[in-house]
């Protein structure tokens, strides 16, 4: 859509009530290139409005689009039209209950990633992080905390590598393989294997 088809149909009182009191209007310019974002293995959901293609990573197909996101531009709603400002109101105002929802079901899994945790058991945290990743998310209280846990894993995960290549340990390919085994989804994934050909002397 261009900027003078939205000037057109972005226009009445309520729609102007609605951008002074309950929301921010913003103009997304179209563009067919689907080429894949670069690829740094990690999982982590990011922002799809402020990434380098957001007509991609909204999976916009045909214009006009109208989508009703939050404030971390996670989308709730899409519509081919623009609804009068009443409709558009509503489908603003469900977006908070709809996010309680999601962020309580995210919690749950939280809950159990950090029992996981508590258990030494990385495999099963990562098994309840990821789930939480797959919802798409960001800026919710629990996917942001999931986010620091599991990045804080992948630090001290990290230190343990450095101290296994340092050390040599007799077991030290047995333990950087259980370690593949459970970082096998994340950005650790290769740097363990470049870990296990340093221990193997390729």
């Amino acid at each position: 859509m261009t900027a003078v088809d939205a000037t057109k149909m972005l226009h009445g009182e309520d729609i102007a009530k609605l951008s002074k009191e309950k929301a921010v209007f913003i103009l997304v310019d179209y563009n067919s290139d689907r080429t894949p974002s670069l690829d740094t293995g990690s999982p982590v959901p990011t922002s799809k409005l402020t990434g380098p293609n957001p007509s991609r990573d909204y999976n916009i197909t045909s214009t006009p689009c109208w989508l009703v996101c939050d404030e971390f531009g996670n989308e709730y709603t899409r519509l081919k039209s623009l609804p009068d400002g009443k409709q558009l109101e509503s489908k603003i105002e469900a977006i908070a209950p709809t996010r309680d929802i999601i962020n309580k079901r995210m919690e749950k899994s939280l809950a159990d990633g950090k029992k996981a945790l508590e258990g030494k058991d990385n495999a099963a945290f990562l098994k309840a992080a990821l789930k939480n990743f797959r919802e798409g998310v960001i800026g919710l209280p629990a996917q942001e905390d999931t986010i620091r846990a599991y990045r804080s894993l992948l630090d001290d995960t990290r230190n343990e590598i450095d101290s296994i290549l340092s050390d040599k340990p007799k077991d030290a390919e047995k333990r950087l393989r259980g370690l593949e085994k459970d970082f096998k989804s994340t950005e650790l994934s290769k740097e363990i294997k470049d870990a296990i050909d340093i221990i193997k002397g390729r």
